[in-house]
């Protein structure tokens, strides 16, 4: 990665371990950065769709991947603290230009952000998974990829299970859960 990039990330991983923040920062590993990189990379994905942006630290490994791709990352984050935090990342990361950050609340987002997606991840409340995906797999483009966070460690919330039934019924997809950090269900689109 990046040396500029990878500061700013090693400085949110520090900002996670202070008490007394005015919201709780929820993150993926590093370890899921780096595979969600990869597969941006490895799918020479240009257009990435983020729900929930946080702090703005997965943004950060999925911009990154964009920028190599020459591509770009739109962004959904509801909390007024948070988008303060992923804006100032961003633009110490220096990849405020492959970021857009839109403010509001993601479930209205991701029905009115027109695709086509080549690559989306999903990492908001866990109730509203399957309405994300709902949302978004009409404008994910054919070979594009549909990546969920936390589907090991919330598998028995009835969000990620609705989440689940409904990625694995799709005619058009082939779906897999992979056992990274939290677990991440990435699904691929046929076509």
């Amino acid at each position: 990665m990046n040396t500029q990039v990878q500061a700013v990330i090693e400085e949110l991983e520090k900002l996670d371990t202070q008490k007394e923040l005015e919201e709780p920062l929820y993150r993926i590993s590093r370890e899921n950065g780096i595979f969600l990189n990869t597969l941006i990379r490895m799918s020479k994905s240009k257009r990435i769709l983020e729900i929930g942006s946080s702090s703005g630290y997965s943004g950060l490994f999925l911009a990154e991947a964009a920028r190599d791709n020459g591509g770009t990352v739109t962004t959904c984050e509801l909390s007024p603290f948070k988008i303060k935090l992923a804006r100032t990342s961003y633009e110490q990361a220096g990849l405020e230009q492959v970021i857009t950050l839109i403010e509001g609340d993601a479930k209205q987002l991701a029905l009115q952000l027109t695709g086509p997606w080549d690559f989306v991840f999903i990492d908001a409340w866990k109730d509203d998974y399957a309405h994300y995906l709902e949302a978004v797999w009409p404008k994910v483009a054919p070979g594009g990829v549909v990546t969920a966070d936390d589907i090991v460690s919330q598998m028995n919330q009835p969000g990620i299970q609705a989440y689940l039934q409904l990625a694995q019924s799709l005619s058009d997809a082939t779906t897999v859960t992979v056992p990274i950090d939290d677990g991440v269900e990435v699904t691929y689109k046929q076509g």
